[in-house]
């Protein structure tokens, strides 16, 4: 029955997109190869809700980037660049900073932005009651106070190097003082590129020029429709028949079917911080036997998990979300090698000579991750641990399996080190997946906050890293690109190393 409603759902939008491209046909440039035309992006159906300080899935991740702007905003070589913010400055001791905000920018709604905004936007999100995942981030911050109509203060309870890179997470969006929450659910007011017309969940997000956009001559299509589809072979058809003009999230496997065999279409890939985890509730047995986490780890083949599932693309990872190109990097902090002898002995140390058997919940809500929960299952097999496949669709994969069942797939973006760690990993955590608590980690990201030096920090995230990969809160299989497929007219539309999806900049050009 599920089966049959998502098959009619895919091929009701299907034929939708099919009819669009006749409508669209006539919509061009306007000479400079720069203006006009409909944007049409097919990405996944697990959207939720527009409510910036709750944001959880992609979809509605890149909606909301579209819509709304947070005060600053990663780059593609992830620096930190001014978006709302101008400026900023910080006191001597990390415990303050003020940031000066651009004027004369107004919200889709003709309200002018101000510094109140800031203020209502990031005490919504520290808000217990709101139960925004941002809040973990972010709870280093003592108040926020607005100085004047463009100039806020964050003042902060413990030093922190850290807040202008916490504030480009995708939570912080700005929305206008006093919006109600109920109103978010399906509506967004911004100060964004586009604004948002028409959200029908399920089915598509519509999205037209903001004609008053502050950044001088952005954007340059008059229209972007995000639509909403859980088939990817269905979006991957769309996107070759030029129904779809882009296709994210991009799997590797049907990024090299792109690559090989389809014409008119280019594959854009970044490297990247993203990961993906098989997540372990450590509070739940066998998982909350550390020996039985170390035999997971050890039976973890994770270089023939990664080409098995993401084509050999990407970094095998260890179990910490600091990937290699991270300059806090410990070399010196490894995983074991795959040894499923060595671990069915850690298993029957632990009380289990027979093995275990566990189920493992995923649904191909982002490309490669059924297939890595497959790779994944032969992997463990040899060391006793069954593994039964739960497959589910991605259609309320989120809201209903993760954090609910004890065993999950999961992809994480890309985060700065203290971003990775306390949204996910510190101990009161509302997206603490693994149940994991440490007394000795969650002081770790303190420390490196109000740390001085770059040295300082290093050595700070190297003890961390060998704490999560001696206790095993999660499994990091690796680490991968980010990738992107689109007609090969679309311009200035790349992959961003932290998943961002970035329409502002993009055109219709001339066809490669």
């Amino acid at each position: 029955m599920l089966g049959d409603l998502l098959k009619t759902k895919a091929i009701r939008l299907v034929a939708l997109l099919m009819a669009m491209v006749f409508v669209f046909a006539a919509c061009g440039d306007d000479g400079a190869g720069t203006r006009g035309g409909t944007l049409k992006v097919g990405t996944t159906d697990d959207s939720v809700t527009l409510d910036p300080a709750l944001l959880t899935t992609n979809p509605d991740i890149w909606v909301a980037k579209t819509v709304a702007n947070n005060l600053v905003s990663w780059t593609h070589q992830l620096t930190v660049q001014p978006e709302l913010a101008t400026e900023w400055e910080v006191n001597d001791d990390l415990t303050s900073y003020t940031f000066k905000l651009r004027k004369k920018v107004k919200f889709h709604s003709g309200k002018e932005f101000k510094a109140e905004d800031v203020v209502f936007t990031f005490k919504r999100i520290l808000d217990e009651k709101n139960a925004s995942p941002a809040r973990a981030q972010l709870d280093f911050i003592a108040d926020i106070v607005a100085i004047d109509d463009h100039t806020v203060r964050f003042d902060l309870n413990s030093p922190s190097s850290f807040l202008p890179e916490a504030l480009a997470l995708y939570q912080g969006k700005i929305i206008p003082n006093g919006t109600d929450s109920k109103s978010l659910t399906n509506h967004l007011d911004g100060t964004g590129a586009y604004m948002l017309t028409e959200r029908i969940p399920g089915e598509r997000a519509v999205l037209t020029r903001n004609p008053d956009y502050w950044e001088d001559g952005k954007p340059y299509f008059d229209e972007v429709i995000f639509f909403f589809m859980a088939d990817n072979q269905a979006r991957l058809e769309a996107l070759k028949t030029g129904a779809l003009d882009v296709s994210v999230p991009l799997g590797a496997a049907e990024a090299s079917g792109l690559k090989s065999g389809a014409t008119g279409i280019k594959v854009e890939s970044v490297a990247s911080g993203s990961y993906m985890v098989v997540s372990m509730e450590n509070d739940v047995p066998p998982f909350d036997n550390l020996k039985v986490r170390q035999a997971i780890q050890m039976a973890t083949d994770r270089d023939s998990i990664q080409k098995a599932s993401f084509f050999g693309l990407g970094i095998p990872g260890g179990d910490h979300p600091i990937p290699p190109s991270d300059p806090y990097y410990n070399t010196d902090s490894t995983v074991p090698a795959y040894d499923p002898a060595g671990a069915k002995k850690l298993l029957a140390e632990a009380g289990y000579p027979d093995g275990i058997e566990v189920t493992l919940n995923t649904a191909p809500v982002f490309g490669g991750m059924v297939e890595m929960a497959v790779a994944f299952k032969e992997s463990v097999a040899p060391a006793g641990i069954k593994v039964n496949i739960k497959r589910h669709p991605s259609d309320g994969y989120w809201s209903n399996v993760w954090l609910k069942e004890p065993m999950t797939t999961v992809n994480w973006f890309h985060r700065n080190p203290d971003g990775a760690l306390s949204i996910v990993m510190k101990s009161d955590a509302k997206w603490n997946e693994a149940h994991y608590k440490s007394a000795e980690l969650d002081s770790y990201i303190l420390a490196a906050r109000a740390a001085r030096t770059e040295e300082e920090k290093k050595e700070i995230y190297g003890k961390a890293q060998v704490l999560l990969n001696t206790e095993v809160p999660r499994i990091i299989v690796y680490f991968m690109p980010v990738l992107v497929a689109m007609r090969d007219n679309v311009q200035d539309i790349k992959a961003h190393p932290s998943n961002n999806f970035i329409v502002k900049d993009g055109y219709f050009g001339t066809s490669n």
